[in-house]
């Protein structure tokens, strides 16, 4: 084990530097990783520590993820024969398991729940923690789903969980910073969350058309800085062909962008930087709502969506990777994931990626949106064996940098995916930029009110106005209704 521990010490060390860049940064200056801290420290990756480690002999640690396809892959691994997957990503898991299991000396069984959506498991851990179940020692989840369960007190504070410290840089300090209401913290993301990567959203571009349409190097526009929702408008507002003369726009037709009314949307509320609540200093969420912006980006996306001739509007992000695979598309939004999809890894046209659009040229950065189906960690408050799953959390953590990130982000998006040093680049900004508004990780504790901008849009209405008048005692009671939550939580711990 010890020979073990010092060849992740080196592995880990080696990719300090190659990842340094994926900082969070302060209020004044949003933005920051999903996936990592704040900043290293000497020992974060001594993996030596883990030595003091003492688990009973044959300890299990039952986890409870998705089985959904887009997560079923991402914490464990199996295979038929019990042996290593061909493909060096799954590889990857696979290897963080076994890494993780001699390093502890314990058995790791993921139960990957299927359900009707991606929520995974809800409510079977809502059964199981009501009726004092003690089977499952890790929940993993969406933000978007989980979050409402620790406001309902599902969960143990994991500043109380042994074996568990969350000021490690292979902790997400942002995602602490906007998601802790009160004293406690009940989940928590990082390192081991693939999915904090692979559901950023970019904007794709197919680099032969851009230079058949003679259109302004996009690369160049991001560096400028003049990569904005005015530049893209009057870039791709007038690139349409009806491909197959029968008058009717649809996705056999040719346009200069492809956009999502459904996820793609969402994306703005980040890319625009107008968040819906906020953290203060007393751990207190609280609506911080620009009224003014937020109604004129409304405005600036149902022209967009809704009014744009060069403009095709599918509500399946993984559809419009089809779509731009087959050179329908010049310009593509959608998420990162759709680089791991067949159409695009065979695409025989050469693509690069850029992130979306600035508000205008005030705007200081470019802002990166994580979907709301990013996987978060929690231990149920039934477990028998809180110790152990702080451990296997700890160390699992730990060691993705080493196996998990390492694969995923540095050989698979930047080495396989990514066509050409400057998408690499663009990667790396993208990553670093990620920018999370709370309103999103407490999205159903707070009537949905991160949401308002999606379902303007899909009902290709702009009135904000009114409707955000129609709800704005129900969002300002609900989150009143949060922050008590947590204060009763405070109270019983």
């Amino acid at each position: 084990m010890k020979k073990r521990i010092a060849a992740l010490l080196l592995a880990a060390l080696m990719l300090t530097g190659i990842l340094a860049s994926c900082v969070n940064r302060k209020p004044d200056n949003p933005g920051g990783s999903a996936n990592n801290g704040t900043g290293t420290r000497d020992d974060d990756w001594d993996f030596s520590r883990f030595n003091d480690i003492n688990l009973p002999e044959g300890t299990v640690v039952n986890i409870m993820s998705r089985a959904h396809q887009r997560h079923a892959n991402e914490i464990t691994v199996e295979t038929e024969d019990g042996k290593e997957p061909d493909d060096f990503i799954l590889a990857s898991v696979w290897k963080r398991q076994k890494e993780v299991e001699e390093i502890l000396g314990v058995t790791i069984k993921n139960n990957k729940v299927e359900e009707t959506d991606e929520h995974g498991g809800r409510t079977l851990i809502q059964s199981v923690v009501s009726g004092g179940d003690n089977t499952y020692d890790i929940y993993a989840s969406s933000y978007y789903g989980s979050s409402i369960l620790a406001a309902d007190g599902l969960f143990l504070d994991l500043y109380n969980v042994k074996n568990l410290d969350t000021t490690r840089e292979y902790w997400s300090q942002y995602y602490i910073d906007k998601s802790q209401i009160g004293k406690g913290l009940y989940t928590i993301t990082g390192d081991l969350a693939v999915s904090a990567t692979r559901f950023l959203f970019v904007t794709f571009f197919n680099k032969d058309l851009v230079k058949e349409y003679q259109i302004n190097d996009p690369y160049k526009m991001v560096a400028d800085g003049t990569w904005t929702y005015d530049t893209m408008l009057a870039t791709v507002k007038s690139i349409y062909k009806d491909v197959n003369s029968d008058g009717e726009r649809d996705e056999n037709d040719f346009y200069g962008m492809g956009v999502n009314n459904y996820l793609g949307v969402d994306a703005y509320t980040s890319a625009f930087n107008i968040p819906t609540i906020t953290i203060n200093s007393d751990k207190q969420a609280e609506i911080c709502l620009n009224y003014e912006k937020y109604a004129d980006v409304v405005d600036k996306l149902y022209t967009l969506f809704w009014k744009t001739e060069g403009v095709l509007n599918k509500q399946d992000p993984d559809h419009l990777a089809t779509l731009f695979s087959q050179n329908t598309l010049i310009f593509s939004q959608s998420w990162l994931y759709n680089c791991e999809s067949y159409d695009m890894r065979d695409m025989a046209s050469d693509y690069g990626i850029i992130p979306y659009p600035k508000y205008n040229e005030q705007q200081s950065e470019y802002y990166s949106f994580g979907h709301d189906q990013i996987t978060i960690f929690a231990v149920p408050k039934t477990t028998s064996q809180a110790d152990a799953a702080g451990a296997v959390l700890e160390v699992m953590s730990a060691t993705s940098r080493s196996t998990v990130i390492d694969q995923y982000y540095e050989m698979a998006l930047k080495g396989r995916y990514a066509r050409d040093e400057e998408s690499v680049q663009m990667l790396d900004m993208i990553r670093s930029n990620f920018l999370l508004d709370t309103g999103w990780i407490y999205c159903e504790s707070t009537n949905l009110m991160s949401r308002m901008l999606r379902t303007l849009i899909e009902a290709k209405s702009k009135n904000f106005s009114s409707y955000y008048q129609k709800y704005r005692e129900s969002f300002e009671a609900s989150v009143k209704d949060l922050n008590n939550a947590f204060a009763g939580l405070d109270e019983e711990n």
